[in-house]
């Protein structure tokens, strides 16, 4: 019997290992996340919630189906330096997707974003999804009211077309900045009148990853905002496969078969509730397709404060993105808005950033899309 079991499992091991590897054999040149948004704010208990919103593209070329991306978190080495260290809540915001977080040989906390339905050869999919640090995993008190920030992020098992990726951080009310690494930026966000550092194109990633480094001062002793950020999705225990290897081949093996089994109701009753709308087609584009996301109350309720604080020349782009059916082409808005090119541009960056609108190219044409939560958002408002 014993004989038995260990030829079956010498023949299982080897195919369970095969039927990942597409996804899992590290950055695959054709899963491709074409960009990516981290944005990270940051609050006085020292906590820090990040939330990524990212395009993910599958090439044509591509063999198999992409079931989930990994995004590693924490190195096993510094949870082992500090124990305290390491995510302590996450959720899914948008895409068709489940968010999971598991643990292994190589990192302590691995963000898993997993696919409802699979993503194919061709497609397109825009997802978001956030996680809440514990405090002084990524920020620090130096003493009195000053605070250092330092994020490494590191690269997920897909490639990241670092060029078109931005890193933001939210600083709390009243923070000045003393130092910043380099090609960081402050800038002043209009919506919420606190500082921001902003980091636009990431640079060749640093060994495994891009490292942000700011220090701050938080000047007077009242906020308008909570000094720690709002709970958010309870983390389920940690998932610890046996087995070596290093990551992501052999250590997720275990983790996806069981993951599956203990997400499988969860995974339904959310894709039950995942809202599908079909994105006019523009010949040429391949984000011209059916598309499905999770559209929560939440998210409801933070694109409609967004829209509220719009002011007048970015509502008028929202409202021809509308008349237009949620596309346009962006050399045809100076003439629809009466803006010159370069206040389009300012305007576009600021909707961009905001998540209301993205830019894509078509060759030498740059397309203007209105975001598709927004474009679901009017639909049941009766505005188009």
């Amino acid at each position: 019997m014993k004989q038995n079991a260990t030829m079956i499992a010498g023949i299982l091991l080897p195919l369970l290992i095969m039927s990942v590897v597409n996804i899992a054999a590290g950055p695959n040149p054709d899963v491709v996340i074409n960009r990516m948004n981290v944005n990270a704010e940051l609050f006085e208990n020292s906590s820090v919630r990040v939330t990524i919103i990212a395009e993910i593209i599958v090439s044509n070329e591509y063999n198999g189906t992409v079931e989930s991306i990994a995004f590693p978190v924490l190195p096993i080495g510094l949870a082992m330096e500090n124990p305290r260290k390491g995510v302590q809540s996450f959720k899914a915001i948008a895409g068709n997707i489940t968010v999971d977080k598991v643990k292994t040989k190589s990192y302590n906390d691995v963000i898993l974003v997993k696919f409802l339905d699979g993503l194919r050869p061709g497609d397109v999919r825009n997802v978001s999804f956030s996680f809440v640090l514990k405090p002084s995993t990524a920020l620090v008190k130096l003493g009195g009211d000053r605070y250092r920030f330092a994020y490494r992020l590191y690269m997920p098992n897909a490639t990241v077309d670092y060029n078109k990726s931005t890193m933001k951080a939210l600083l709390p009310y009243g923070a000045g900045v003393t130092k910043i690494s380099s090609d960081g930026i402050v800038e002043m966000d209009a919506l919420s009148e606190r500082l921001t550092a902003v980091w636009r194109c990431f640079g060749p990633p640093r060994g495994s990853g891009w490292d942000f480094i700011l220090e701050f001062k938080v000047l007077g002793g009242t906020s308008p905002v909570s000094p720690s950020p709002p709970a958010e999705t309870t983390s389920i225990p940690n998932v610890t496969p046996q087995g070596g290897g290093t990551f992501p081949l052999l250590e997720l093996v275990t983790f996806v078969v069981v993951s599956n089994a203990i997400t499988g109701a969860l995974a339904f009753l959310l894709y039950r509730r995942a809202v599908k709308r079909k994105v006019p087609v523009i010949e040429g584009w391949q984000a011209s397709q059916e598309e499905e996301f999770l559209l929560t109350e939440e998210v409801v309720a933070q694109y409609r404060e967004v829209l509220e604080k719009l002011d007048k020349d970015e509502r008028s782009i929202v409202d021809i993105l509308l008349d237009k059916n949620g596309k346009v082409e962006q050399k045809d808005l100076p003439e629809l808005t009466g803006f010159s090119k370069s206040k389009v541009s300012r305007i576009l960056k600021r909707l961009d950033s905001l998540g209301v609108v993205r830019r894509t190219s078509v060759g030498k044409t740059k397309i203007v899309e209105l975001s598709p939560v927004l474009m679901e958002i009017f639909r049941e408002r009766g505005e188009i």
